[in-house]
């Protein structure tokens, strides 16, 4: 089951996994390209089913995933995608952006993540060991462990998500449910585009940009060996964690990186 499938990362996956001849329910607001999505994951070898799904709305999520169970007869694996960004300083970024991106990127995650526990708990455990019931993934980003200035809220609403997996990833370890949260920077999608569209500033990234397809074909790899974190892009991870012993060099770095793909 995939959140926020219509383009970018979700669609990607969405292909990649119905190419291996996956079963698929995918959910977005816009149905008319959650409709070519899965046109092309049925042609690519899929089964899928495509709901309208607004990830900020419970009941919403809820049913996309209840539809998954009920048409399949488990759910193997939820990704928790949908979300977008939020280019604006702190200090004016208005009440309701604010209370929009969280509802979306925080409480969406949040409703997903609750709704996936829901089902699994009640599978059969399946694999090798029989030791596996399912697959919780969530979409952050290399801004869930660095605030990233023009980015502070949408940095917060994936630290957030961040918090939430690390937390859930413990609780549900004995349960045979897995946890994993998901770290790409810059992405070639309407990402870009769409936080521009919310915004006032114009920018377009940090890092090398990796294609939607590349994302999704290590996130496949994700869900066919489990762990709890995956950076699709190469020593990511590894600079962002330095942040953390060196915050005034990771500061004017950002500063520098950001201020060059702004206008």
């Amino acid at each position: 089951m995939i959140t926020g499938a219509s383009s970018g990362i979700g669609a990607a996956t969405a292909v990649a996994l119905a190419r291996q001849g996956a079963r698929l329910v995918i959910g977005a607001r816009r149905m008319d390209k959650l409709e070519e999505v899965a046109a092309r994951c049925r042609a690519a070898g899929g089964e899928v089913v495509a709901l309208a799904c607004d990830v900020a709305c419970r009941e919403s999520v809820e049913a996309l995933v209840g539809r998954a169970a009920e048409t399949f007869g488990r759910v193997d694996v939820v990704l928790a995608n949908a979300g977008y960004g939020l280019v604006a300083k702190i200090h004016e970024t208005t009440d309701e952006q604010f209370d929009a991106i969280v509802a979306t990127n925080v409480k969406g995650t949040f409703y997903a993540m609750q709704a996936a526990a829901a089902v699994m708990l009640r599978q059969t455990p399946v694999g090798q060991g029989r030791d596996r019931r399912g697959h919780v993934i969530a979409v952050s980003s290399g801004a869930g462990r660095r605030g990233l200035p023009l980015y502070g809220v949408y940095s917060m609403t994936k630290a957030a998500q961040l918090s939430l997996v690390e937390a859930m990833r413990v609780e549900m370890k004995e349960k045979g449910i897995y946890v994993s949260s998901v770290h790409p920077l810059t992405t070639a999608t309407e990402f870009f585009d769409v936080a521009s569209e919310k915004s006032r500033v114009k920018t377009s990234g940090a890092g090398k940009v990796q294609t939607a397809a590349q994302v999704a074909a290590k996130i496949v790899k994700l869900i066919e060996r489990p762990k709890p974190e995956l950076w699709p892009a190469p020593f990511s991870r590894l600079a962002l964690s330095l942040a953390v012993f060196f915050p005034r060099l990771a500061d004017k770095g950002v500063a520098k990186t950001m201020g060059s793909r702004k206008r």
